[in-house]
């Protein structure tokens, strides 16, 4: 309880510039909870923190990277294996700089795997939103939240996830998220060949979710 009265404290103290575009943040949740009613605050968070910092946080060993991209792969493929639930491409946050591109697209034959890996790999190499910082972000992004989706308050988790901002710290999907959607996918950027094709697609509620 301490810790989220001194972590909403700090949020509501911070000098909040430049603002964040109200109504982009309000689309987002919007959609968020039409596609994933099962989503938490944690899944919002990650898909804004995915879309500010790109894939960096997620490469510090690229034979690492490698050996469990295709450790999912092998994971997901055969009879009997979970079905992925995501759409198979969907933008990051409400900037909509990078894409979600659905593991499936190369179970599938869609994409090859040297081909994810390596627009993956170029997503890491992306500076976050100039003039911008994380912290005072994700303060405003949860206030608005909370005020689409009250449903989604819960002051151990806010005071959490305000802490983790503060350290600039990404985070795993919700259990509640994986468990219901099964999330395998890994970030591009839109200018990769595979993310420009969905450029035009970028705004909710024109893209073709494919299940």
């Amino acid at each position: 309880m301490a810790l989220a009265v001194l972590s909403l404290t700090a949020c509501m103290q911070r000098n909040a510039a430049p603002k964040v575009p109200e109504d982009a943040v309000r689309e987002l949740c919007e959609y968020m909870v039409r596609v994933y009613p099962q989503a938490t605050l944690q899944d919002l968070y990650k898909t804004c923190y995915q879309d500010f910092f790109g894939a960096e946080h997620m490469i510090s060993d690229t034979v690492a990277a490698r050996a469990y991209l295709r450790y999912e792969l092998n994971e997901f493929t055969g009879e009997g294996v979970p079905e992925l639930r995501m759409p198979m491409h969907e933008p990051t946050g409400f900037r909509h700089r990078f894409v979600r591109l659905n593991l499936q697209q190369v179970i599938d034959g869609q994409m090859t795997e040297d081909e994810l890996f390596n627009a993956f790999l170029d997503a890491a190499n992306t500076g976050s939103p100039a003039h911008t910082d994380w912290e005072d972000e994700w303060c405003q992004i949860e206030s608005i939240a909370l005020q689409v989706h009250p449903q989604w308050q819960n002051a151990e988790l806010q005071a959490l996830l305000r802490q983790t901002a503060q350290n600039k710290q990404a985070v795993h999907h919700s259990a509640a998220f994986r468990e219901a959607y099964h999330p395998h996918y890994r970030i591009v950027k839109y200018s990769c060949p595979r993310g420009s094709e969905y450029k035009q697609q970028v705004r909710y509620k024109v893209i073709p979710f494919i299940w």
